[in-house]
C-alpha cells in the first residue's frame, strides 16, 4: 500500500514538472515573439515605436510639441501617441506588452517617477509618469532616462553588442551619457550616475546653466561650436545674414572655410580631451559616440580619437575603441522597449 501511495506521488510529482516545463518554455517562446511601446519625450517632439525582444523595429512615428509645454500637455500627447501606435500595430495582429518611456533629466527608474529637472516643461517634476501611463493605458509602464535608453539600446543592439565595459556619449545640444560596467548599467546613488557631459575641462570659465563652471557639455556640445563660430566671425569681421546651426558649420567645414574648420578641429580636441578622463577613469572596452555630431564625417572621428588617445594613459587606452554609434535616433526608443520588457521580465538592467 506505501509502495502504491508513493508510486502515484512520484507520478503527480512528473506530471507538475512536466506540466511547470511546458508552461514555461511556451511563455520563453512567447516572450520570444512579444513586442513593447518605445517611446520618447523629445524638445520638440514625442518620437514613439513597437518594438520585438530581439529589436525589430515594426511601427515608427513621431509626433511634433509646440514650444510652449506643461506636464498635462505632455501626458495628454504621450497618451494619444501610445493609443495611436496601439491602433496601428493592432491591425497586424500586434498587443504591445508593456511601454518603456525614454525621458530627460533624473528619473527614479524603479518608481517611474520623473524627478526633474522641469526641462523647459511647466510642472515636470516628481511626476508619477509610469502609473500614470498604466492607469491610462492598461499597460505595464517604465521610465528611464533618455541617454541611458539610448546607452542600454548599443550595448544590446548597435555599436558595443557584445562588449561588457562601455561609454556611451551623445554629442547633441547638451551632452549626454550612459555607462555599462560588467554587463549591467551604472546608476550611481539617487539614479544620477552617467552625467558624462558635466565633468569639468576647464575650470577659468564663467559657470553654466546648470551652475557648473567649465564643464564638457559648456565647450564641447553642439550648442559650444554655435558659441564658439559666432565669436570667431565677428572677430573677424564675416556676416551671415542668420547664425548658423551646428550642423551647417559642419558642413562649411567640408567646403575649405577657414573659420568653420578651425572651430570644428577646436571642438574635436575638446570632446577628445573629455573622453580621455573616461578613458583613464574607467578604461572602457569601447566608447561609443552618439547624437547628432557623431553623424559627421569621419574626419571628425579622428580628430576625436587622436585627442582622446593623446590625453589618456597608456594602459587605459591600449585597448579602447572609439566607435561611432549605429541606431541613430532609434536608439532611445529601442533602448526603452527593451528596458520596459526586460522590467517586465523580472529583470534588472
Amino acid at each position: 500500500m506505501n509502495t502504491a501511495i508513493y508510486s502515484l506521488n512520484l507520478i503527480l510529482v512528473y506530471c507538475y514538472l512536466i506540466l511547470f516545463l511546458c508552461e514555461t518554455l511556451s511563455k520563453k517562446k512567447m516572450f520570444n515573439h512579444a513586442a513593447a511601446i518605445g517611446a520618447d519625450i523629445g524638445r520638440n517632439s514625442i518620437k514613439i515605436a513597437v518594438v520585438k525582444i530581439h529589436g525589430e523595429v515594426l511601427a515608427t512615428k513621431s509626433y511634433p510639441l509646440t514650444s510652449e509645454q506643461t506636464k498635462e500637455y505632455i501626458i495628454s500627447k504621450l497618451l494619444d501617441a501610445i493609443k495611436d501606435i496601439r491602433q496601428s500595430v493592432a491591425i497586424e495582429g500586434v498587443n504591445p506588452i508593456c511601454v518603456g518611456i525614454a525621458a530627460k533629466g533624473f528619473i527614479d527608474h524603479m518608481s517611474g517617477i520623473v524627478i526633474g529637472p522641469d526641462q523647459g516643461i511647466k510642472d515636470w517634476t516628481k511626476v508619477p509618469l509610469a502609473k500614470i501611463v498604466n492607469q491610462e493605458t492598461g499597460l505595464p509602464a517604465y521610465v528611464g532616462n533618455d541617454a541611458n535608453m539610448m546607452t542600454i539600446a548599443e550595448h544590446r543592439f548597435g555599436a558595443a553588442k557584445g562588449y561588457c565595459n562601455v561609454i556611451f556619449v551623445a554629442l547633441r545640444t547638451g551632452i549626454g551619457g550612459g555607462i555599462i560596467i560588467n554587463g549591467k548599467l551604472y546608476r550611481g546613488m539617487n539614479n544620477a550616475g552617467g552625467e558624462v557631459g558635466q565633468m569639468i575641462i576647464n575650470f577659468d570659465n564663467a559657470i553654466s546653466d546648470k551652475g557648473i563652471r567649465g564643464s564638457y557639455e559648456q565647450f564641447a556640445s553642439a550648442s559650444a561650436i554655435v558659441k564658439r563660430y559666432q565669436e570667431e566671425i565677428h572677430a573677424n569681421n564675416i556676416q551671415h545674414e542668420n547664425p548658423l546651426t551646428c550642423r551647417e558649420i559642419f558642413e562649411l567645414s567640408y567646403t575649405d572655410s577657414p573659420v568653420a574648420i578651425k572651430v570644428v578641429k577646436e571642438n574635436a580636441e575638446l570632446v577628445g580631451i573629455g573622453l580621455a578622463n573616461l578613458i583613464t577613469i574607467f578604461a572602457p572596452e569601447i566608447i561609443v559616440l552618439g547624437g547628432g555630431m557623431s553623424e559627421a564625417k569621419d574626419s571628425y572621428l579622428e580628430m576625436i580619437r587622436e585627442s582622446a588617445f593623446a590625453n589618456s594613459l597608456e594602459n587605459c587606452r591600449s585597448e579602447v575603441k572609439i566607435e561611432r554609434a549605429h541606431l541613430g535616433s532609434n536608439a532611445s526608443l529601442l533602448g526603452s522597449a527593451y528596458f520596459g520588457m526586460t522590467r517586465l521580465a523580472g529583470k534588472s538592467i
